[in-house]
């Protein structure tokens, strides 16, 4: 009976193992087992200090993912993309008789940062502060195309561009609207950071010209920082 009843014991244990590993599998491959935010929005830069006195305000979007290593733990790694467009103009040139063209100048901001976020709250309602540190990076750009509405930009060039290390900190809230049973739920996501580019080389609308058939730019040499304000969704836990 004893070699009988060790038997079985051994058998069991074997079968647990499999079982167990099994889990692990199907856990890891559940897409509910991520513990993750991500946001879109729309945003708004407010110009502050020396950049309020070259640019007033920025539009464009963008974008964040925030990893949670555990569903419980209020810590994050956020990954942030932002976009803005501070300056633009179009002006229409004639190519040859009879033939116009607009040409188009935009001045651009693109940031990345990598830092920590910190969530707070599980229900309907959450609140949330982050940091990160990354890059910012400024840019004058130039199109050419048709002067008609339907015509696709047919030639492009960077006119300046420049680098720098940026950091950014803020905060926001989320409000839920939408929950699919435990698993994943749409916010709206309202928010403002604080962007310090601090000083860096730029190119402002007011400072694009055309002398003899030729672009110039007259560059700006500031501290470029920035509010902020951003409105979109995110979805996550």
């Amino acid at each position: 009976m004893r070699k009988i009843g060790a038997a079985f014991a051994l058998l069991a244990a074997l079968c647990a193992q499999p079982a167990a590993a099994r889990q692990q599998l199907d856990r890891a491959a559940d897409p509910e087992a991520l513990n993750g935010t991500l946001g879109l929005s729309l945003q708004l830069g407010q110009a502050t200090g020396q950049f309020a006195n070259y640019v007033k305000t920025g539009f464009g979007g963008g974008g964040y993912l925030n990893y949670r290593p555990g569903r419980n733990l209020p810590l994050g790694i956020r990954l942030t993309v932002m976009y803005l467009v501070y300056g633009s103009q179009t002006h229409r040139y004639p190519l040859v008789p009879g033939i116009a063209v607009d040409v188009t100048t935009r001045n651009e901001i693109a940031q990345v940062s990598l830092g920590p976020q910190v969530t707070l709250g599980k229900g309907p309602l959450q609140v949330y502060g982050f940091a990160g540190f990354g890059g910012s990076f400024f840019s004058t750009r130039s199109g050419v195309e048709g002067s008609d509405q339907n015509n696709q930009p047919f030639a492009s060039t960077t006119n300046f561009h420049d680098g720098t290390f940026s950091g950014a900190y803020g905060g926001g809230v989320l409000i839920r609207v939408h929950r699919s049973g435990s698993a994943r739920s749409v916010y709206v996501d309202l928010g403002v950071h604080y962007l310090n580019n601090g000083r860096v080389t730029y190119v402002t609308k007011e400072r694009v010209s055309i002398v003899n058939n030729q672009l110039v730019v007259d560059p700006v040499d500031s501290e470029a920082n920035l509010l902020v304000y951003h409105l979109g969704v995110a979805i996550g836990r």
